[in-house]
């Protein structure tokens, strides 16, 4: 069983998560190779108040999730939908559920638009460890150095990380770093 996150992962959040940082904060561009940390804790001109404002109204907009550009390529998406068909793969992400609109039909939508004709995917707040071990998940892919840790040291699932700006310091020895998915897929082989 394959497990994915899918912000960060499948889809790119960061460039239009920073035009609206920009947006708030008011400070001109941010640069996304200033992104050294996906929670943005020492970024020099972003204060937490204003991240924290920013992911709150990003949560509640349903077309910023829908809008998303795809990270993967096509033969990619075909690959990833073969594993879906095979019932060997699920998605685990911690995007919010809210009342206004359901975060669960438009992330199935958007991976469906991309490629998964019937895709499986998992919210959680909690750690994503308690989702990988309950549903028996072999390999997980995630872009965030706090899942990657904690599904290495809580569960025996292989774990590996695409590279990222965000990402670049972190090293963990059950943790492998991948370009893209294509390792993943070699992996599989």
């Amino acid at each position: 069983m394959v497990g994915l996150d899918i912000d960060g992962v499948l889809a790119d959040f960061l460039p239009p998560f920073l035009k609206i940082l920009e947006q708030r904060a008011g400070n001109g561009p941010i640069d996304l190779e200033s992104i050294i940390d996906p929670s943005f804790v020492s970024h020099p001109t972003i204060s937490n108040e204003i991240i924290s404002e920013c992911m709150e109204a990003v949560s509640y907009d349903a077309r910023f999730w829908e809008n998303l550009a795809p990270l993967p390529t096509a033969r990619q998406w075909q690959a990833l939908d073969d594993l879906s068909r095979e019932r060997r793969l699920v998605f685990v992400t911690h995007r919010y559920e809210r009342e206004t609109y359901s975060i669960h039909e438009v992330t199935c939508d958007w991976l469906k638009k991309h490629g998964v004709t019937n895709p499986v995917v998992y919210f959680t707040q909690n750690q994503k460890s308690e989702l990988v071990r309950r549903l028996n998940v072999n390999l997980f892919v995630d872009d965030r150095h706090e899942n990657c840790r904690d599904i290495a040291e809580n569960t025996n699932a292989v774990v590996m990380m695409p590279h990222r700006c965000y990402n670049n310091s972190f090293r963990h020895h059950k943790v492998q770093r991948i370009e893209d998915l294509e390792e993943l897929f070699a992996y599989l082989e």
